[in-house]
Order: structure tokens, then C-alpha cells, then sequence
């Protein structure tokens, strides 16, 4: 009985670990005031799915700042957001698919 709830604590201890370690960018952001830190936390939801999203998320994150030309591309307007987490979310979720079915068929 004892291994059975070591093994469960091991479990549980593992899962919120990643809860947290993936949550990182979004908790960064809004310790720091981040100007984007609603939207950074909007995709880091979908970085579940995608470790090299994550990683582009905490340089976000950490920079501070979002006055750099090719990011006003994408946030400048509530619209653009929209449309960034839209296809964001899209893209990695068809990287997710594409592995699932290689996955089945071999």
C-alpha cells in the first residue's frame, strides 16, 4: 500500500511541476507588468503542445518589452491578437496532428 501512494505522490508531484514549469512565460510576465501579458498568457495555453512556442514565449516574457517592429506586426491592435493566437494555435495543433497520425502509421 505504501508503494501504491509513493507512486501517486511521485505522479502528482510530476504533473504540477510541469503545470508550473510550463505556466513560467505567462507568471513572468505579469510579475514584470508585461504590456502583453494577457496575450502571452493566452498562448502560452497552447504551449503544451510545443516546447520551441515556450521558449519563444519566456524571451517574450523576459524582455519586457514589445516595441519591436516585427511584434507590432502581429499585437498592434485587439484584431491582430485575435488573429496571432488564432493561427498560432492552429499551427501548432496541425504539428500535433501530423505527429499523431506519422505516430499510428508506422
Amino acid at each position: 500500500m505504501v508503494a501504491g501512494t509513493t507512486a501517486l505522490t511521485v505522479i502528482v508531484g510530476i504533473f504540477i511541476f510541469l503545470c508550473v514549469f510550463n505556466f513560467l512565460p505567462a507568471c513572468v510576465a505579469y510579475v514584470n507588468r508585461h504590456p502583453d501579458r494577457h496575450l502571452l498568457a493566452a498562448l502560452n495555453v497552447v504551449s503544451l503542445f510545443s516546447f520551441a512556442l515556450w521558449i519563444a514565449l519566456m524571451a517574450w516574457a523576459v524582455s519586457g518589452t514589445s516595441s519591436h517592429p516585427m511584434i507590432q506586426r502581429f499585437v498592434g491592435s485587439p484584431q491582430r491578437r485575435r488573429r496571432l493566437v488564432a493561427s498560432v494555435s492552429a499551427l501548432v495543433l496541425a504539428g500535433f496532428a501530423t505527429t499523431a497520425v506519422s505516430l499510428n502509421l508506422a
